[in-house]
């Protein structure tokens, strides 16, 4: 505005008479105003709610407000996603660590325990554990980790004794108490190469090398042990027993061979029937009739029938595997059993399957149970009893999600994040639009 104007506005202001105001209508004004001024006020504050409640609400840690079914089973649960622990990962001294659902050798050849409580994965001391073979007086190194299907104790080959007699030692997770055995014969040097529980987790196989024969025995641990160690003149492949402590095991010259608690010994099956360069011993159902088989590369699974000798077949679904390396891990009553399953095509993953000896009207068939990487999935061993009953519909979870709220994206009151902030926007625009209807009203 220039000089000039200015001063003709000036002028003009003086030459008028002042209307008169009456003081109701001044305080009416002023109440307008201030009315005004509080409304705009409420308008940040329920903007600033707005925001800081949806952060809220998104950064909680609560598993409730992730998902509706985050709760962890009474019991435990075996982890939806089996990984490899780090290299730097804490030794646990402390071995009362509660049950186990799942135990693994890892890449630097350490024994790893999860816990089913808490999904987490613990590096545990064993005593008598060999890792490191270039280490001063290492002879040899552990091959093999086996944790009881009830997951209340873990086995593994401990330190020879004074005579040099190989031990194997058992701990109780619950406890952290380990009691060491000598099931197996006083020969020096003998080194286990694989150990598998009994399905009531009573009875532990193992076979141990000693080249050109090897030896398989049985182990009841606890305070009246029971064992039996047998020479075999050939190589075994594989080994499970059942809950009589029967032994079954491939043989180098084709078919199963079956090792009675008594000490008998009898084919279970002629070569031509099961070919152990394929096939070989997995896990027994809990009433003894089946054994799940492993298996190489093959589109099928194998489960033996002992009481009709017969073999069953379940080929993979259309659309599932197109082959698949399978290892029986157990089985949830006598009709399921869990394999893990490794396709050729994923070489870096496997995936646990629920399914039944054979196709039928009531025959099972549900993969991605739970994903495991190829390196723990190599000496695997799960607590199968934590697998709850099935109870017929797809979206029952057998396994549980224990990663951390942190590593995924936040899903406030059960929405992903995106939609959430869409939404909190949304609505924050619609109540200032409200708001600014009010304040017109109000004015006017």
């Amino acid at each position: 505005m220039s000089d000039d104007l200015r001063t003709r506005m000036h002028h003009v202001a003086d030459e008028i008479t002042p209307l008169p105001v009456s003081d109701d209508l001044w305080r009416r004004g002023q109440a307008a105003r201030h009315r005004a001024q509080a409304l705009a006020v409420a308008a940040v504050l329920v903007v600033l709610a707005s925001v800081g409640g949806g952060a809220a609400l998104w950064s909680t840690s609560d598993r409730e407000a992730r998902t509706a079914s985050g709760e962890v089973p009474g019991g435990g649960a075996i982890p939806s996603r089996i990984v490899d622990v780090p290299a730097d990962l804490d030794v646990t001294t402390d071995l009362a660590v509660g049950r186990g659902s799942a135990a693994f050798i890892s890449r630097d050849r350490e024994p790893v325990v999860i816990t089913a409580a808490d999904g987490v994965a613990h590096r545990l001391e064993l005593a008598g554990w060999a890792s490191d073979a270039d280490a001063p007086g290492t002879t040899r190194l552990n091959q093999a980790l086996a944790l009881s299907p009830d997951g209340a104790r873990l086995a593994w080959q401990g330190a020879d004794d004074e005579s040099g007699r190989a031990t194997i030692n058992v701990l109780d997770l619950a406890t952290g108490d380990a009691s060491t055995y000598r099931p197996l014969p006083p020969d020096e040097g003998l080194r286990l190469r694989e150990m598998s529980w009994s399905p009531d987790s009573s009875w532990l196989a193992w076979i141990a090398d000693a080249p050109p024969t090897a030896w398989v025995g049985r182990l009841r641990p606890g305070p009246e042990p029971d064992s039996q160690a047998h020479r075999v003149r050939a190589n075994v492949p594989d080994v499970a027993v059942d809950t009589l402590g029967t032994l079954v095991h491939g043989s180098a010259a084709g078919g199963l061979e079956r090792i009675r608690s008594t000490g008998d010994t009898s084919p279970l099956t002629p070569g031509k029937d099961v070919d152990v360069t394929s096939l070989g011993a997995g896990r027994f159902s809990p009433d003894g009739r089946y054994l799940a088989l492993r298996s190489s590369l093959d589109p099928v699974s194998y489960t033996f029938d002992t009481e009709d000798r017969k073999l069953l077949e379940h080929p993979f679904p259309d659309g599932t595997f197109e082959d698949g390396f399978v290892m029986p891990q157990g089985w949830l009553d006598d009709r399921l059993q869990l394999l893990l399953v490794q396709e050729s095509s994923a070489p870096d993953r496997a995936e646990l399957v629920v399914t039944t000896p054979r196709v039928g009207a009531t025959s099972t068939w549900r993969r991605a149970v739970a994903v495991v990487d190829a390196g723990p999935a190599a000496s695997l061993s799960l607590a199968v009893d934590l697998i709850p009953d099935l109870d017929g519909t797809s979206s029952q979870e057998l396994t549980h999600d224990f990663d951390d709220p942190a590593e995924d994206p936040p899903t406030p009151l059960g929405i992903e994040l995106s939609l959430f902030i869409g939404l909190s926007v949304a609505a924050a625009i619609a109540l200032l639009l409200a708001l600014r209807w009010l304040w017109r009203r109000v004015l006017s």
